[in-house]
């Protein structure tokens, strides 16, 4: 029995240490749920989908860096918070509430596991500097160049695939792999995200939709076009694997240039939970 042992204290017999022993339970259950969603949920845990989100609120306010961690204070601070909402009585009540609250929260959070990396087509017209094509209402171009919604006026038009930006991606990791490539994307160990700052598009690295992915000794080797709707845009990349730092990186990719990309992963003891606790998940 929580309060004395005479029996259950009212709610309005609680003193300070009372409310702080429910304000703790509240968030020990909290917790409890937020590593029980993220043990169970990996990459499709809905901690990652909060962070994006919370990231581009921060974005309006001048705060686009909003690390993990500071999702996961917030919402313990909710949990303990909650008590005074739904006033439970006993600590074993307030701790379930709390998990019960995430819960909820994470049930309605949709998970973002992004798609898979794409072929690379060139079959766009229109991107050459010197080609002559007419529109379905006779106006002709000459010397035409790439402008934002071509890509898809072509596609609708003409039957053409978009406009893709042509990315040859090489990771170098100097020390080797702990497993099989196939293992760490199964187990989790080996994470990557590719994102066009531009569309606000995110594709996942070790899932393929076309690209092409090989490893040839410690490197691997990405090739994928990323859907384009201007000439030139920012593209971010983040890697993560177990034994290594996370790395992110961002590079300016343009339409009729092969982007060769390479990036060098830096031997880490610190295990990647802790590494993603300091990282923002905008992508």
């Amino acid at each position: 029995m929580y309060g004395v042992k005479r029996g259950f204290k009212a709610p309005g017999e609680f003193g300070i240490s009372d409310i702080v022993g429910l304000g703790l339970a509240g968030a020990a259950g909290i917790i409890a749920a937020l590593i029980t969603d993220y043990q169970q949920q990996g990459e499709a845990s809905a901690l990652f989908t909060l962070n994006r989100w919370i990231a581009e609120l921060g974005s309006m306010l001048g705060f686009p860096d909003i690390p993990l961690w500071m999702v996961v204070i917030g919402m313990t601070t909710v949990g303990a918070v909650s008590i005074f909402y739904f006033q439970p009585i006993t600590r074993q009540g307030a701790f379930a509430q709390g998990f019960g609250l995430l819960a909820v929260i994470m049930t309605a959070t949709p998970a973002d596991l992004a798609g898979g990396i794409e072929a690379i087509s060139n079959g766009l017209p229109g991107l050459q500097p010197t080609v002559a094509r007419e529109a379905s209402y006779g106006a002709r171009i000459i010397n035409a160049s790439y402008t934002p919604g071509e890509a898809t006026f072509y596609q609708v038009q003409n039957d053409h695939d978009p406009a893709k930006y042509d990315v040859h991606l090489q990771i170098n990791f100097p020390d080797g792999f702990s497993a099989d490539i196939d293992t760490l994307i199964r187990t989790g160990a080996i994470r990557g995200r590719l994102h066009n700052e531009d569309t606000d598009e995110t594709w996942n690295l070790f899932r393929s939709s076309g690209g092409t992915i090989r490893r040839e000794g410690n490197s691997l080797y990405i090739e994928a076009g990323v859907p384009a709707r201007s000439a030139t845009a920012r593209l971010w990349v983040r890697v993560e694997c177990k034994g290594y730092a996370i790395e992110e990186q961002s590079a300016m990719a343009s339409l009729g240039e092969t982007l060769n990309w390479s990036i060098d992963m830096s031997k880490s003891g610190m295990p990647l939970f802790l590494q993603r606790l300091g990282k923002s998940y905008r992508y």
